[in-house]
């Protein structure tokens, strides 16, 4: 036997990762770097010494899920603990600070869309030393967001004795990690998959930090695990809440459908699941919406458009900033008709990638449509942000690995499953 990529990107990942970033409260102790060591070390061993393959599969899947868990844990832990003890501001994403007063907006009756973030720990947060955080002014996550974070907050209240927003966010993250583990079938494909899930480079940063993005990720994925495996009303509930929680989840929605409406002989089933999508999305989002429908409109929408008030700036690698450093776009808080270069690209593009999708019909496909349509539609938005592109690049992962079809015992695809002539 000889080395395997699983144990390459075990290495590659993992230490650079333990090498940069806290994986302990405090100082990390030399044992949990010498464990890590151990359990790198027992990949190779593995697959230089010739074991029965199921001893080799459940004792590499073992070692990697422990690897991990304690890691991934312990960076999320870590930072949650030091913030306690020193800043409600110290190395946090805004978002989450917004989440964390959003829910005690919501929990004595005030509605997070409709008051301001002022006197809060918001304000402290270092945006700019010359502007003020548009954030201040408006709550840009869709409601699920923040009514999903509260049975943590009321159970970590009462345990640990206060709330930090990483808290669901990591429990999301190994929904996320154990769903990849669920889906594919083959050992070193899996570990690999499961390696560029949680120690992504790009975005494995920035979930720490507590950016969205694994949140929604955390109901996105299940959601195509189950249309995968052919339960369409599952997943039709859990797209739903994605949809609930960020709206960059919303691109996605004219591929669904497309592949229901391509995949099912039965259209009936279609609109039924499509009619406990927009239960459930209803049932989240309009009492918000008929809360301060001005408020929750501004927010979630209008603000990242720049359409209204205190909007979102300009920022990122996109093309707004190509036009402003030409000189083109003078202030990157300037309004400017984003808009109609996404219906330029966007409309022919979608055609082009739902003909594609129809032509290649199966989950694999669907999210690379949605891949390639969400670059492109953020690229020509006001904003295309580092996150954003850690994000892409977690979905050109699973589009990768993603298995083409659900096969029955025999090798023949099974019910539903499309084979290639």
């Amino acid at each position: 036997m000889s080395i395997r990529l699983d144990t390459i990107l075990a290495f590659v990942l993992i230490v650079p990762f333990i090498l940069s970033h806290g994986i302990w409260p405090r100082a990390t102790p030399y044992w949990f770097f010498a464990l890590i060591f151990i359990g790198l070390l027992s990949f190779v061993f593995f697959d230089l010494k010739k074991v029965p393959n199921k001893i080799y599969e459940n004792s590499k899947n073992i070692i990697l899920w422990a690897l991990i868990v304690s890691i991934i844990s312990g960076a999320f832990i870590s930072e949650i603990v030091l913030r306690h003890e020193s800043l409600p501001i110290f190395r946090i994403h805004d978002i989450v600070l917004q989440q964390e007063i959003a829910i005690r907006y919501f929990l004595v009756g005030k509605n997070p869309y409709e008051e301001d973030y002022f006197g809060t720990p918001l304000e402290e947060w270092n945006y700019s030393t010359t502007e003020k955080n548009p954030a201040l002014y408006h709550y840009v996550m869709q409601p699920f967001y923040t009514l999903f974070a509260v049975p943590f907050y009321a159970i970590s209240g009462r345990t640990i004795g206060y709330f930090d927003g990483r808290i669901p966010l990591m429990f999301l993250f190994f929904v996320t990690l154990l769903s990849s583990h669920l889906l594919v079938k083959d050992g070193e494909k899996k570990r690999s998959f499961l390696l560029l899930l949680a120690f992504n480079p790009a975005m494995l940063p920035y979930a720490i930090e507590g950016r969205s993005d694994f949140f929604m990720l955390g109901f996105l994925f299940p959601a195509l695990f189950f249309l995968f495996k052919n339960r369409i009303f599952t997943s039709s509930a859990f797209m739903a809440a994605a949809f609930a929680v960020k709206q960059s989840a919303w691109p996605l929605f004219p591929f669904y459908f497309a592949y229901l409406w391509f995949k099912e002989k039965d259209k009936t089933k279609v609109f039924k699941s499509m009619g406990l999508f927009a239960a459930i999305f209803g049932i989240i989002i309009l009492p918000f919406f008929f809360w301060n429908p001005k408020a929750f409109i501004d927010s979630t929408i209008l603000y990242l458009s720049g359409n209204t008030e205190h909007a979102y700036p300009i920022s990122g690698y996109g093309l707004g900033m190509l036009l402003n450093q030409i000189g083109f776009i003078k202030n990157i808080n300037d309004q400017f008709p984003f808009a109609v270069f996404q219906l330029l690209v966007g409309i022919p593009l979608v055609f082009f990638l739902i003909k594609y999708l129809r032509k290649n019909l199966s989950v694999k496909t669907l999210i690379l449509a949605y891949t390639i349509f969400l670059f492109v539609f953020w690229y020509f938005s006001r904003y295309f942000n580092n996150s954003h592109i850690a994000y892409i690049s977690i979905l050109i992962t699973m589009a990768y690995f993603w298995p083409p079809a659900v096969y029955a015992s025999g090798g023949k695809p099974a019910h539903g499953a499309l084979s290639k002539k």
